[in-house]
């Protein structure tokens, strides 16, 4: 799985990379830029997704549905996860509510569209990351007497004291 998850995460942050540099340049109005951008950006897309949706699987097979998203960014540490959610939710500010909110229809302009893809790259990436990881994060999770504990897990199974 890692021989897979390395180059898909090199290429998920090439994506990142891409699309903000893309949308930075359709912003100084380089009609030519915004018109190669969707080829440019979305085969890649295709090249990362899949890939991170089956792996996602594997590392959320054992939990809830509820708890999918801590499953699969469990190996990521805190400050990832946090910048994961930030880089959503700007890419939601940017490319839906500031158009919505200035009046215009947040389709209009076309470089938003470019910068949509962020979000496909940026969970591939932190996924990835997770998967590469997680084996370091699930062993080390222990509690104050010592027991291992789950994954998810925020009191011990055997003793009910918290992790450590």
């Amino acid at each position: 799985m890692k021989l897979i998850a390395y180059p898909v995460m090199i290429l998920s942050a090439c994506g990142v990379l891409m699309c903000v540099l893309l949308f930075g340049w359709s912003l100084g109005a380089n009609n030519q830029i915004v018109k190669m951008a969707p080829a440019i950006v979305f085969p890649g897309l295709f090249l990362v997704w899949l890939p991170t949706v089956l792996l996602m699987n594997r590392l959320t097979r054992e939990f809830k549905q509820k708890d999918l998203w801590k499953a699969a960014l469990r190996g990521c540490p805190p400050w990832m996860r946090t910048s994961l959610w930030i880089v959503l939710g700007a890419v939601f500010f940017l490319t839906f509510a500031l158009p919505f909110l200035s009046g215009s229809n947040p389709g209009t302009l076309p470089s938003n569209f470019i910068l949509f893809p962020v979000c496909f790259y940026a969970v591939s990436f932190c996924v990835m990351y997770s998967l590469i990881h997680v084996e370091k994060y699930d062993t080390g999770r222990r509690c104050l007497n010592g027991h291992r504990i789950s994954p998810l897990a925020k009191f011990c199974e055997e003793c009910g004291a918290p992790q450590r």
